[in-house]
């Protein structure tokens, strides 16, 4: 995590301690449960500790971090049943996402969905995990053109990436979350809408058992 100290241009410096913290949580940087620091956070990031409450904070809200009165903030610690509750919410807000997808996708964003599979297919064939930074749900969630479905997918997904990253990785799901991925973009390129659903369904079915699974080894460890 790099010192912000210096920076003026772009976001504002509180903002820039959000998202370099909240990078350090979705990386796997703290174990759940562990206390964050305010003033070993601040003088790692050479920041006063205002910015980095603030930050905690919002991150906090966005269920994240956990603030607990007097004894300051933590990593949330994720259950196998607060897995169950998430995945279930995440199956809600795709399954609408794919439907409005369909209706409201263009060709060219389609065409965009195909070419995001396929540079996360040239990484997971090299042995590496799904790229986090071709999320193909967070794409599929701005495909729906819905913004309030896509900030709350957002928070939802934020979530379950925190509790996959402090989990021990399966091997091999990343090819099969990708095939799963596959049978939808078929399915919104033939524009059906039952067939999207069903195929978001399954896939997150099937995510849910591997997750719930990755959290209770972990629990164990």
């Amino acid at each position: 995590m790099e010192a912000l100290s210096g920076l003026k241009a772009g976001p504002s410096i509180t903002e820039q301690v959000y998202q370099a913290i909240r990078s350090l949580l979705l990386a796997g940087g703290h174990r759940p449960g562990s206390r964050l620091s305010e003033a070993g956070l601040a003088e790692r990031l050479e920041v006063s500790r205002g910015p980095v409450r603030e930050a905690l904070e919002r991150l906090a809200q966005e269920g994240l971090v956990v603030r607990v009165p007097r004894r300051g903030s933590f990593v949330r610690r994720y259950e196998a049943s607060d897995v169950i509750e998430l995945m279930e919410l995440r199956c809600v807000l795709e399954a609408a996402a794919a439907r409005l997808a369909v209706r409201r996708a263009s060709d060219a964003d389609l065409a965009a969905m195909e070419q995001l599979l396929q540079a996360a297919n040239q990484v997971i064939q090299s042995g590496r995990g799904y790229p986090p930074d071709k999320d193909f749900h967070q794409a599929l969630a701005r495909l729906a053109g819905n913004r309030a479905l896509e900030r709350s997918a957002g928070l939802v997904y934020d979530q379950l990436r925190l509790a996959r990253a402090l989990a021990v990785q399966r091997p091999g799901r990343a090819r099969e979350a990708w095939t799963e991925h596959a049978a939808i973009l078929r399915a919104l390129l033939a524009r059906d809408e039952d067939a999207a659903e069903a195929a978001v369904t399954r896939h997150l079915a099937a995510a849910t058992i591997a997750m719930q699974a990755l959290v209770e080894e972990t629990e164990a460890a």
